[in-house]
């Protein structure tokens, strides 16, 4: 007799059908807002070209822009769109101004000639979307100009790393600040509570909302609502930890700030969470004022009447008054 048998085959293919398109949109050649320095002046001029081999009918890696001003205020706004047209998402996750690493809209001046890179509105691009980014160039208002600049060219240069998205998103943006939210600085200037009009400053200049671009132990930190401060601290930096103290309301933030020492009583620890009670400092506590020191370097108060400085041996420090007004020195 015949044995029963089978022959089983099998057959696998695979097919990789993808692309990676991600550009600058070539037919974007007039987004451009000029504006001239003096109304009796000359218009000044500009042009934005493309160049080298992306991919697709419309987008070129790169785009050169050119202003020609005549004088000063002089200034040209372009708003490049950036496409990707590929198959696979596409995230932004470095811009490099002039070789260096930005996070958030940045200023370059260079001689009479200022430019300004503003971030693109988003990071991350599924297949056929777009974002826009602005790039401004000036002819600065603020420059002495007696000197004849005829001739003078200023150029930068903007990079922009574009990948597959690889879940994590594009870069992380720092967004000018709204008008609402927490701000900090080191001033030796004075600014008080419902006073001071946020918009009217220079985020960079005279704030920051990031604390650790001061460079500083002890700084100053406002809680601000509709561009106006509704609430200050004094804040110092130990081990890593920011550690804050309100002042300016009298009783309400005596009374906040004696709880905080209080509870904590490690001056290492003051206002966190996890306590280090192998390191105890002194605190010292009645009915007008709160009073903690750390190892000679580090020094609080908090006064009934809602004056709270922080300051160390160094006389380096920051106050906020008991009448709202707030100011670093050294």
């Amino acid at each position: 007799y015949a044995a029963f048998s089978s022959l089983l085959t099998i057959n696998g293919t695979a097919n990789i059908s993808n692309s990676w398109c991600v550009g600058f949109d070539n037919t974007k050649t007039n987004e451009m807002e000029v504006t001239k320095g003096v109304s009796t002046g000359e218009n000044p001029t500009g042009t934005m070209t493309y160049s080298g081999t992306a991919c697709g009918s419309t987008l070129q890696p790169n785009s050169s822009l050119n202003a020609h001003f005549y004088q000063p205020g002089d200034q040209i706004e372009y708003t490049l769109t950036i496409t990707n047209k590929s198959t696979v998402a596409a995230a932004i996750k470095s811009i490099l101004v002039d070789n260096e690493s930005v996070t958030s809209n940045t200023t370059k001046t260079k001689n009479n000639i200022t430019y300004i890179v503003e971030m693109p509105g988003t990071t991350t691009l599924a297949p056929n979307a777009s974002t826009t980014m602005k790039v401004i160039a000036r002819f600065q208002n603020e420059t002495d100009v007696t000197e004849n600049v005829n001739g003078q060219t200023e150029t930068i240069e903007v990079k922009i790393n574009a990948e597959q998205d690889d879940g994590t998103g594009g870069m992380v943006v720092e967004r000018p600040f709204s008008g609402t939210g927490m701000i900090y600085r080191w001033s030796a200037e004075d600014w008080k509570n419902d006073f001071t009009n946020i918009s009217n400053l220079n985020e960079g200049t005279d704030y920051t909302t990031n604390s650790s671009t001061l460079n500083k132990t002890y700084y100053l930190k406002h809680d601000v609502v509709d561009n106006i401060i509704t609430s200050s601290y004094a804040c110092f930096v130990y081990n890593n930890y920011e550690h804050c103290l309100k002042g300016g309301d009298g009783g309400a933030s005596f009374a906040a700030n004696t709880q905080i020492i209080q509870d904590y009583k490690s001056f290492y620890d003051l206002g966190e969470i996890n306590r280090d009670w192998s390191n105890p400092q002194g605190c010292y506590f009645d009915s007008g004022i709160s009073y903690c020191f750390g190892g000679g370097f580090y020094q609080v108060n908090t006064d009934s009447n809602g004056f709270v400085p922080v300051h160390g041996s160094s006389s380096e420090g920051c106050n906020v008054e008991s009448d709202g007004y707030s100011h670093c020195f050294e």
